[in-house]
This record gives C-alpha cells, sequence and structure tokens, in this order.
C-alpha cells in the first residue's frame, strides 16, 4: 500500500513539473501588461443643444442655457467678436442686430460638439423736439429690420433697414395741423420678426404759420393777396426797396422788370416764416392758368404701363388710372415726339423715360413719389401751354446723390428732334426760352421732409410760343449711386 502512494505522488509532482516547464518556455521578455480600457470605448460623439431667450428687462440681452452632454468645457461665439467660457452665460450686446451664435462643448475625452442659431437683439427708443407744429424725431433704435412711425394723428411712415439710418425715414420731420396732444409711437421689427413699441406724448404744439400769396400783375400794378395759414401779421418786402403790412396790399412799381417779393407771416407764438416768389413787372397780364400734369410723380401710385407718363415723349396706350383698371390717362394723347425719342436711343442706347421713386416729398408727414434720372439717357419732356409775352415762374426741387452731376432745365419754345442745337450756348439758342443749370443741389441723404434735404430752384421766362416744353436733363447721372431726385415741378402763371 505504501509504495502504491508513493508511486501516485511521484507521478503528480511530474506532471505539475511539466506544466511549469511549459510555462517557463513561453514566457516572453517583451511582453506589456494589459491594462482594461476606460472613458468613451466606442467613440460615440456626446451632443451639444441651447437655448436662447430674451431678458424681460432690457432686450439687448440674451439668455443663453446648455443642454448638452458629456461636455466637460463650453465656448461660446457671441457672433459679435466676444466670446464666453461659461456653461450658462447672460450676454448684453452693444449694438442690435442679427448674430450667428455658436457653441462648442468639449468632452473630458477631448470630443466636441457644435450648436449654433441666430439670435437679434434690439433697442427700441425716440427723443423729439418741436418749433411751433413742426416735431423733429431723434431716433435712438438699434437692431431694426423695420420700422413705423405712428404720429398719433393717423398718420404713419414706414422704414427698412435697406434704406439705411441715412434715411429721412429713420428720423423723420413731421408736422402737425392741429395743436392737440398727440401718443406718437415707434413700432421696430427686428430680424427675427419681433415687435418692440415705445410711445411718448407729443404736447404743447402751436400751429405754424404758412405763408404764402397770389398776385395779379396789370403792367406795374400789381394786386397781392394774402393766403397764408395761422398769421397773426404780414410784412412785405417788394423787392424794389419799398414794403408793406396790409394784408392784401395793392403796389405800383416805378419800372419794368422781375422783382422778388417776400412775404413774412407771424403766428400767435410770435414765430416768423418767410416765402418768396418772383413777379414779372410790366408784362402781359395772362388769360389763363398754365397747367403741369403730375409735377410731384404722385401718379405712380396708381397702376401704369409707362414708368412715367406724363414725362414720357412717346407716351403709350397701357397708361390706366385707379376707377376700374380702365385706360383713362390725359397725358398720352397730349403728345408724342418718336423723332427724340429715336435719336436719344441712338445716342444713349436706351429709352428715355424717367423713372420713379419713393424719396421724394412729405403731405402731412406721408412720403408722396417722385421723380428721377438714374441713366445719362433719361429726360423730363413734357408739353404746356402757355401765352406768349407773359412772364412766367418756374419752380423745381431737386437733389444729386453725387457732387458734379448738374441738372440741366430747359423751357423749350418748340419740341426739337435732336439735341443738337441745345448743346452749344443753350442760354443763348433761339429754341430755349430760359436755361438754368443746377449745381448746388448735392445731398447724400435719401429723401427728407425738411425742407434743406431738397434744392428748390426758381427763374421766370417771359414765353415766346403758345406752348412750351419742359425739358430736363442729368448726363452725368448713369447709375443708382449718383441718380438725380426730383419733385414739384410747377410754372406758376400771374394772377393765377
Amino acid at each position: 500500500m505504501i509504495f502504491k502512494l508513493i508511486k501516485k505522488i511521484t507521478k503528480s509532482i511530474f506532471i505539475v513539473s511539466f506544466m511549469l516547464l511549459g510555462f517557463v518556455s513561453c514566457y516572453d521578455d517583451g511582453y506589456e501588461e494589459f491594462v482594461a480600457p476606460t472613458g468613451n470605448v466606442n467613440n460615440i460623439q456626446p451632443s451639444t443643444l441651447f437655448t436662447t431667450s430674451t431678458d424681460a428687462d432690457d432686450s439687448m440681452s440674451i439668455v443663453f442655457r446648455s443642454y448638452s452632454t458629456e461636455a466637460d468645457t463650453y465656448f461660446w461665439d457671441f457672433g459679435d467678436g466676444n466670446t464666453s467660457t461659461d456653461a450658462n452665460p447672460d450676454y448684453t450686446y452693444a449694438e442690435g442686430g442679427l448674430y450667428n451664435v455658436k457653441l462648442t462643448t468639449t468632452s473630458s475625452e477631448g470630443l466636441t460638439a457644435v450648436d449654433s442659431t441666430y439670435v437679434s437683439p434690439i433697442s427700441v427708443d425716440f427723443n423729439f423736439s418741436s418749433v411751433d407744429s413742426q416735431v423733429t424725431f431723434e431716433n435712438l433704435t438699434s437692431g431694426a429690420s423695420t420700422l413705423e412711425w405712428s404720429f398719433g394723428d393717423g398718420n404713419t411712415l414706414g422704414w427698412v433697414a435697406e434704406d439705411t439710418e441715412d434715411d429721412a425715414d429713420f428720423n423723420p420731420v413731421y408736422s402737425y395741423t392741429t395743436a392737440e396732444t398727440f401718443v406718437a409711437t415707434l413700432t421696430a421689427t427686428n430680424f427675427l420678426g419681433a415687435e418692440v413699441s415705445v410711445s411718448k406724448n407729443i404736447e404743447g404744439l402751436v400751429l405754424s404759420t404758412i405763408p404764402d400769396f397770389t398776385f395779379d400783375v396789370n403792367g406795374l400794378d400789381v394786386q397781392f393777396t394774402d393766403a397764408s395759414l395761422y398769421a397773426v401779421s404780414w410784412d412785405w418786402d417788394f423787392g424794389d426797396g419799398t414794403t408793406s403790412s396790409e394784408v392784401n396790399p395793392a403796389h405800383t412799381f416805378a419800372a419794368e422788370g422781375t422783382f422778388e417779393v417776400t412775404l413774412t407771416t407771424t403766428n400767435d407764438a410770435g414765430v416768423s416764416r418767410s416765402v418768396t416768389k418772383s413777379v414779372p413787372v410790366g408784362a402781359v397780364k395772362a388769360s389763363f392758368k398754365a397747367i403741369v400734369q403730375n409735377g410731384t410723380g404722385d401718379d405712380f401710385q396708381g397702376e401704369t404701363g409707362d414708368n412715367a407718363d406724363a414725362w414720357d415723349m412717346t407716351p403709350n396706350s397701357t397708361v390706366k388710372d385707379d376707377v376700374a383698371g380702365e385706360i383713362d390717362s390725359p397725358y398720352r394723347a397730349l403728345w408724342y415726339n418718336s423723332d427724340l425719342n429715336s435719336y436719344i436711343d441712338e445716342a444713349f442706347g436706351t429709352n428715355e423715360q424717367p423713372g420713379s421713386t419713393g424719396d421724394g416729398s412729405y403731405v402731412n408727414g406721408v412720403k408722396t413719389r417722385g421723380l428721377k434720372l438714374a441713366n445719362s439717357s433719361r429726360r423730363l419732356y413734357q408739353l404746356v401751354e402757355v401765352e406768349p409775352g407773359v412772364v412766367y415762374s418756374f419752380s423745381i426741387d431737386t437733389r444729386s446723390e453725387a457732387e458734379g452731376i448738374n441738372t440741366e432745365i430747359f423751357i423749350l419754345n418748340n419740341e426739337i428732334t435732336t439735341e443738337e442745337d441745345i448743346n452749344t450756348d443753350p442760354a443763348n439758342n433761339s429754341n430755349v426760352d430760359a436755361y438754368y443749370n443746377i449745381t448746388d443741389d448735392f445731398n447724400s441723404s435719401k429723401g427728407s421732409a425738411s425742407e434743406n434735404t431738397f434744392t428748390t430752384t426758381s427763374f421766370t421766362f417771359e414765353a415766346t410760343a403758345n406752348i412750351v416744353v419742359i425739358y430736363a436733363r442729368a448726363i452725368n447721372a448713369v447709375d443708382s449711386s449718383n441718380e438725380v431726385f426730383i419733385d414739384n415741378i410747377d410754372i406758376i402763371t400771374p394772377g393765377f
């Protein structure tokens, strides 16, 4: 028995020794110890998400809240050059506008995720000042895509960002017609469609005096008739060294000539305003009023196939009025100068029609339409019936968007077929009753309610025929960067 036990033990020792020998024979001196993996084993990307909201107390401040997974660090790019590494920043923009905000998060393993969105902070406010009933608004708004001014009397005025803050609609000048207290409201819409409004009371207004007068010339004798509003006193300067304080004075001039007569009226508040008109003395007395068609260009508010039908030298039959869309223009049958039209097409390579524009004057604070010359080929062209020997006053409002444009105004006494005759010494040409080269109307602002944005040019002419042709061109106006805006074209007949 003892022998058998020893034999089994010996056999077991041998087997164990053999196994150890096998392990030893497999040993490699270059073996590295295995380390179990940790972290993002499957390389799953973290996600990043954030929300935005406008601070209830400050529309220029945006509240950012991150809902990111596996984020260890945060990097915010607010789109205006500023950044933050906070997880949930509140940020106040210095300027309103539209900004693309980006959030980049990084996990502890160095994996990144990005989210972005647009925000549109906006600040809305305005100040104002008044003289009589004319109110000048100072717009302090920043970040608006569109604006609407509501003046509290039923009239409104709009503005869009494309017009830039140089446009007069951004800082309008508005004249109220009564002296009540009005609530003016400025409503601004940001670039994401949210509206913010500010209202202020406009009070303490005094009705402005608006000086105006008519005159009737009979040789050297002139009867002046006051047409002013809200005047309590009148001061006439007849331009010959004499004056009067009567409401409707009659005056006899010592000699023939054209005199610059000024009427100054004063209102209840003691504020004075003046108007000056050229009065031809000794001329033939007119028997009817000369009529300029569509001198304000307001027919653009109706439907028209002609861009400027009243001023087109080849008006067509597509002109429509606002009555049931019928063809009923008073202009298309009055004149047709196809020869001159062909000459201009050949000389300048394009049509002569003036363009339309909203860059005109204001009536009760509402912008009206007007005319513009935006190409070297564009012309203002219109026949007007007049009387030979009568001295008329011509008036036009212009504004050039660049210096050196020069708008030439011709009062022709016949319908020319080319411009060759008037290109040389136009002031002394037999076809020309009057010529004026406007060189002082440069103003870069795009329209205004103020009186100083447009330049008013006035001069007199004596008609030598039964018709005159109002003819205007601005050859140096070749594109939209230097166009000329035109409004309030009129021929004033003495006595009417």
